[in-house]
This record gives structure tokens, sequence and C-alpha cells, in this order.
């Protein structure tokens, strides 16, 4: 580990991975608990974890240093999709011989308690997952009243705004002459789908780019999206809820549904079949 900066109390950064040690450093004003979670699917209010990831960083006089280091299997005591093994590579065996996530609270806490976070995606997926398992493990999360989250990703959008301007500037060099003209909109939506086909070396057709825009979404308007077997709503009251679930427990909105919204009825009868 590298500590960077002088008098301030500023972010200790590993720098063995990074072409050029960073200028422009964060500031610390108490410790900083970087953290990822592994687990069984991808809503957090029903997934399981299956690995913690935390690093945390305490300010010292002369830059923050990392405090103490994080990395445990967990048993979601249930059975863990293929995929996402494949995924992560972990071993079915070691996560089934590791300890449940309420036998793994007395040691998060302490790190915890009195720092702010941060983790990629952590605010819409890492955070709410983390909730839930100390919930179901019957404490609160804990944490400062005014915690503070940061989540790279979500800085990145506001950094790199995705404005067809702001694309085409990235990906041509040069800015977009009038821009809501809608012909010339036509022709830099263009242009840009090019420079990222070209970017990325993707050949296909507008299907199978629409099959890559999807992900694990069935539909366009990202409405139901796969879980492992199972299938999630992501929209509604109901928001979270397997296919199934809804199924059961809520018949006349699934009736509703089944019958009102006409693109999603295959994607149902596939999941339920």
């Amino acid at each position: 580990m590298a500590h960077i900066g002088g008098a301030d109390t500023c972010l200790c950064i590993s720098l063995a991975t990074l072409p050029h040690p960073p200028i422009v450093v964060l500031h610390l004003e108490r410790p900083l608990v970087f953290f990822d979670l592994e687990a069984t699917g991808t809503d957090p209010q029903e997934a399981r974890v299956i690995q913690i990831g935390m690093q945390r960083f305490v300010p010292a006089p002369n830059g923050a240093a990392l405090d103490d280091t994080v990395d445990v299997l967990v048993d979601p005591e249930q059975k863990v999709p293929t995929k996402i093994m494949d995924l992560t590579g972990l071993s079915t065996e070691a996560i089934r011989q590791a300890p449940p996530f309420r036998a793994h609270v007395d040691r998060l806490s302490p790190l915890l308690d009195d720092a702010d976070l941060a983790g990629y995606n952590a605010l819409a997926y890492d955070l709410p997952l983390l909730r839930a398992e100390f919930d179901r493990a019957g404490q609160s999360l804990p944490g400062p009243d005014d915690r503070v989250v940061l989540d790279p990703y979500r800085l990145e959008q506001v950094l790199r705004p995705r404005t067809l301007s702001a694309l085409y500037e990235r990906y041509t060099g040069a800015p977009l002459d009038d821009a809501h003209d809608a012909l010339r909109d036509v022709e830099a939506a263009g242009m840009v789908l090019q420079q990222q086909l070209d970017e990325h070396g993707i050949d296909g057709t507008p299907s199978d780019l629409a099959e890559l825009t999807r992900g694990d979404y069935l539909d366009d308007q990202r409405r139901l999206k796969e879980d492992g077997n199972a299938v999630i709503l992501c929209f509604g009251k109901h928001e979270g809820k397997t296919l199934r679930e809804l199924q059961a427990e809520h018949a006349d909105y699934f009736d509703w549904m089944y019958r009102t919204i006409d693109d999603l009825r295959p994607h149902i009868d596939d999941a339920l079949e």
C-alpha cells in the first residue's frame, strides 16, 4: 500500500496495478469501508450473500491507512444457481462449509459502525442486499445516521453524460453541431452506433444487438428479468417478486398483468410452463 498526500488526510491507494499514480485523491473525514457482495441472484431483497469482501480505511496523520480487510465465504442456506457458481468461480463445497451470514455479524459490525461506505453499484444492489441480510439476522445495519455512500457507478454517470451530444463527441472527438435537429440527430446516432461496434469489435444483426442490450431482461422495457431459474417483476407495487410468487400471492394483479400487457404474455407463458 502507498500513502498519497501530505498533512491532509487522503485515501490510501494500492498503486501496484495503476499505470500512473493518481494526482487527485479522496480526503477522509471518518472511516470508509469499500465493500462488495457476491450473491445468489440479482434481486437484493431476495438474494442471499455467498461472499463478502471489505477493506476499511481510517484517517491517519500522513494519509488514510488500511485498517482491516474481510474476505469470507457465506453459506446462503439455499441452492446457488449454476450460472452464479460459473460467474464467481467459487466452489460449491466451500460455500456449503462456510458459516451463514448471521455468524459473520459480530465480525462485520465493528467495521461498519462508524464508517461511510463505498462500492460499485452499491446504492442499487450491495447496500440493500447487506441491509436485508442484517435484517434477516435480527439486527439493523450498523452505521452513523448521516452515513455517506459513494458509488463509482453513479459518479461515472455524472462525469460521463449519456446524451447523444456527449456520446458523439466522445466517440468522434468533435462536437455535435445542430444537436436536436431531427435529421442531424439521426446521422449522429448512426455514427455513434458504428463507432460503438468498431471500438468493441461487435459484429451482428440488429436482433443480436437488441439481445445484447437486454442482458438478463426479457423485454425491451425491462419489466421482467431472469434471476437464476426465476423471473422477477421489475415494475409496479409488486416489484421484486417472482412471477410464481405473484401468481400465488396476488392472483388478481397477476391476472390483470397477463390480460392487459400483451407483449409480456409470451415471456410469462415461457417462465411458468
